[in-house]
Order: C-alpha cells, then structure tokens, then sequence
C-alpha cells in the first residue's frame, strides 16, 4: 500500500480559503469528517496515496501542494563479504529446477488469477445508467418564486452512489431555498453545486425567483455525474426555460384558476421534498376561489372571491 505524508497545516488553510467544510472533504475523499480532522492535526500524518490524490482534487491543487516535504533518505546496508561458491554442474541445475518447478507452477497460477481479475475489474466496473430530468414550471410571474426539481434515477438501491451535481442558474436569479443543502462552497451568485451520496431514486431542489419583462425567457443548463462517469459530465435534460408573464406557475392552461388537477400536480410534485415550500396555502386559496388576477400596480396576486 502506497502511503504519503501530508501537512495537515496546508490542508487546513486551503480548505478554509475556499470556504470548503470538512463534511465537503470526507464526502469528496469518501472517508469521516474525524479523519479530515485528524489530518489537519497531524494526528494521521501519513494517509493512502489514492486518499492523498482524491484529497487534492477536491481542493483544487495539485498533489505535491499538500504533502510535507520529506526528508527522510533511505538506509544504505553495508555489504558482508561472502564466500565465493564453487560453480555450478549440470546435475545441480537440474536438481534445483525440479526443486523449483511446483513453486513456478503455483506462481503462474497466481499470475493467471491477477490478470483475470484484473480485466475483469476493468472491464465490469458498474456503469451507473444515470437519468437526471429538470422539472422546471412553463411560466412564472417576475419577482416571484417558483420550484424547480432535478429528478435522478437508476441509481442502486442496495448501495451509495457519489454524485456531484452542477446546476446554472439564471441572470440574477434569487434563491430562495436549497434542498438537500449544499455543503460550504456549494452555492454561488450563478451556480448550485450538490456533492451528495445517494441511494436509488433521489430528489434535489430549490426555490428561485428571475426579474425580467412579459414574454422573457430565462434557461437553465446542468450536469450530473457519478463516479463511474469519465470525460465529460452528461447534462441534466427535461425542462430547460421558463417563459415570465402574469400567470401563477401552478396554472398550467392560464385560465386565471387553479383545477383541481393543477393542485393535485403540485401536491404529487413537490409537497414531499423536505425543506421545499411552495406556498401551498396561496395556491390551496386560489383553488377554492372562483379565480386571481396579476396587479400590475401593486405587483401582487390578487385572489377573486
């Protein structure tokens, strides 16, 4: 096992620079926020090479940047002198290779189950049949907030899968609200970014409102990807823009009136994602009344009787 030492110093400053959370580190490193803690401490100077190399990706350096300089040098043995041995007959060669032969026979064996492990390992690694699907609303009104999902499925159900999610958010989009939430470093002016384990089918959301005139259209664009996934990552697909006008974005037809399967939509959608509100009360409200209406005046929803 290939082990390196690390300065727990240098760890510790660039994750703080960064505004990164030791929780992002063990996730990212796949190990326990103890041991991040223990390594910034030098508790565990030294750590597994593979450990070392993930550990530097997630804090976007190389890996010569966070090791400790090692000066160490390596022992030099003296040698003793031997006795030179008589050289060898025909008959002594002949007598070791019979000697030798069941340990080369089990070493070719040995040999043999490597390899075929080996390709194997290589060539069966799981290839997680991702699906990642937007669900954003066809319409919402300036300045007010909407959902919006990003669904993923075909992921095991018997084990955790590492995904990292990318989503861009529209100009001057306002977020309102994040779920599950995001790990220090994890939310900018113009992203949102999820590293997450995940079992089977998975939910991530979050709340926005976009500015912007009647007829406007504002996109959206991400990625997901799991470990398994090399090259680029592929991009979320589903809903990709919303059109801004002065309808409710539980009003599917924009008839001004909420139907009773518009609100049974909401409620299968997006009343289970926890940390998620949708301002359920308002729209229960629109649906038990004969209607609203926009008021471009006073740039609220007014609720007809």
């Amino acid at each position: 096992m290939s082990m390196m030492k690390v300065d727990g110093s240098k760890i510790k400053r660039l994750r703080e620079e960064q505004g990164l959370t030791q929780f992002y580190l063990a996730t990212a490193v796949h190990v326990t926020t103890d041991t991040i803690s223990r390594w910034e401490n030098k508790r565990y100077p030294s750590i597994k090479k593979e450990n070392g190399i993930k550990l530097a990706e997630a804090l976007n350096v190389h890996l010569e940047d966070i090791l400790e300089k090692d000066e160490a040098v390596a022992p030099h043995f003296s040698q003793v002198p031997t006795i030179a041995d008589p050289p060898p007959t025909a008959g002594d060669h002949n007598s070791r290779f019979k000697k030798l032969r069941p340990l080369l026979f089990l070493s070719l064996i040995l040999f043999c189950i490597v390899v075929a492990f080996t390709w194997y390992s290589l060539n069966s690694s799981l290839e997680v049949p991702l699906t990642a699907e937007r669900n954003a609303p066809e319409h919402c009104i300036a300045g007010q907030p909407f959902p919006v999902m990003i669904r993923i499925t075909g992921t095991p159900e018997d084990k955790q899968t590492a995904i990292i999610i990318r989503e861009n958010l529209p100009a001057n989009a306002t977020v309102i609200k994040i779920s599950p939430e995001v790990a220090g470093g994890g939310r900018k002016k113009d992203m949102i970014k999820w590293l997450k384990k995940i079992t089977g089918t998975t939910t991530f959301a979050y709340v926005i409102s976009v500015p912007g005139a009647e007829d406007d259209k504002v996109g959206f664009y991400g990625t997901a990807a799991v470990s398994s996934d090399s090259g680029s990552p592929p991009a979320i697909g589903g809903s990709s823009t919303t059109s801004i006008g002065h309808y409710h974005w539980a009003d599917v037809d924009k008839d001004n009136t909420i139907s009773d399967s518009e609100i049974l939509a909401v409620h299968d959608r997006y009343n289970e994602i926890a940390g998620i509100d949708v301002d359920i009360a308002t729209i229960e409200k629109i649906w038990l009344s004969s209607g609203y209406k926009w008021n471009n005046i006073t740039h609220s929803l007014e609720i007809l009787k």
